[in-house]
């Protein structure tokens, strides 16, 4: 069998997947056990351990408060490259043929917009000849090559859209996502804990979702699974390490139930009046931002989820637009993928979305209990600053990277 025949899995770990160094290689003994047969081979898509992305960013920030974006794609694509290798390594201790690939070889190009690059081809021969030598290769996740040959960012949590380009690119079919929850849920359920698991939704309620700000896919990741047609499975990490049979959830497989979005955490402006708010969502897309119109007492507002940077955007295409503070956005998304949303004062976020849930779904049992664990960096999240917290069973790891 040729390289170009061998079946292929794709798998990606978000950052929970990683909070201790102990991870990688429980990740490493779930990945070769699922190479059950001499020619199957496994891409694993990567992201930095949890916190790291973040931690690198205040430290560059701290450096320089006008941070070019071309270095911020820098600085924050070391988090996946430290993660890629220390899988990478996991799996060699566990006897795998395996290799790691960062962007300038990984054969992801994109534009040369940083911070927010858009994929505009994907070469699949740098995997399919590193799949002719090793039975599972490692891809930071998020990261791709510009024209001149610069390392882009393809947005915060993209790994997601990593994952799914390469499922296209070597004609998977589907690939599967792991985090911290066992799937994609009718409201995030560490807001509301009585939430409901999603078996399945289709790609544009799970993309409407997305847009709207819940933390359950990239949303440009769920465009590129539809364009290609790949189903997306959101596993929990535990449960899959653990061996535990859960269904999790399949995105592109039928209709869900009616989600609640919130999203404490976007950013609003306002435009002048008299100005067309729909002429501008169109060409943010085009600079791969989402932009919603959302009205506040009869003035429409440019509402962006949580982890964009609308501001240099807007100003190259010559809009005055005035920053809104104080406000958030509660969505509900049904299972067709029309959305209505509302701005709601930012603290008053959650409760919202509890309420309009409980309206939807009844008031949860008293004994009903968060399925998700509260979210936590890991403890090495710092490590490239030379701020891994030492620990008894670290201390020889700590010491070496203050060499």
């Amino acid at each position: 069998m040729t390289a170009d025949t061998h079946p292929v899995q794709v798998l990606k770990f978000g950052g929970s997947s990683f909070l201790d160094l102990s991870d990688y290689t429980d990740v490493a003994a779930y990945v070769t056990g699922m190479l059950t047969s001499a020619d199957a081979r496994i891409a694993v898509v990567v992201s930095g351990m949890s916190g790291s992305t973040g931690r690198l960013l205040e430290a560059a920030l701290s450096i320089d408060p006008d941070l070019h974006p071309q270095v911020q794609d820098q600085v924050l694509s070391t988090a996946e490259m430290v993660s890629a290798s220390f899988l990478r390594a996991a799996l060699s201790a566990a006897g795998c043929r395996t290799t790691d690939l960062w962007a300038p070889q990984a054969g992801i190009r994109s534009d040369n917009a940083a911070t927010q690059a858009r994929i505009v081809s994907i070469d699949p021969r740098p995997l399919r000849d590193a799949f002719a030598e090793h039975r599972v290769v490692v891809v930071a996740g998020g990261q791709a090559m510009d024209d001149d040959n610069r390392i882009t960012m393809l947005g915060r949590n993209s790994s997601d859209l990593t994952a799914v380009a390469l499922a296209a690119s070597l004609s998977a079919g589907q690939c599967h996502i792991y985090g911290d929850t066992p799937g994609v849920f009718t409201a995030d359920p560490h807001v509301v804990p009585s939430a409901r698991l999603m078996p399945r939704l289709t790609y544009r309620q799970c993309r409407q979702m997305s847009e709207s700000g819940a933390k359950v896919l990239h949303w440009g990741a769920v465009r590129y699974a539809q364009e290609q047609g790949v189903v997306i499975r959101c596993l929990r990490t535990a449960a899959a390490l653990a061996g535990e049979a859960a269904p999790g959830t399949s995105v592109g497989a039928g209709p869900g139930e009616t989600a609640v979005v919130g999203d404490a955490r976007i950013r609003l402006y306002r435009l002048p009046a008299a100005s067309d708010a729909n002429a501008p969502v169109r060409a943010l897309r085009e600079a791969n931002l989402v932009a919603h119109v959302v009205d506040q007492h009869g003035t429409a507002l440019l509402a962006f989820p949580a982890g964009q940077e609308p501001g240099r955007s807007l100003a190259d295409l010559g809009l005055d637009a005035e920053p809104v503070e104080g406000l958030g956005m509660v969505s509900v998304v049904a299972p067709d993928g029309t959305a209505t949303r509302r701005l709601v004062a930012r603290e008053d976020v959650d409760s919202t979305v509890r309420s309009v849930h409980e309206d939807l779904y009844g008031v949860p049992d008293a004994g009903d209990e968060s399925r998700a664990p509260s979210k936590e960096r890991s403890r090495y999240s710092g490590l490239l600053l030379g701020s891994a917290a030492p620990t008894a069973d670290s201390g020889a790891f700590t010491a070496a990277t203050r060499e």
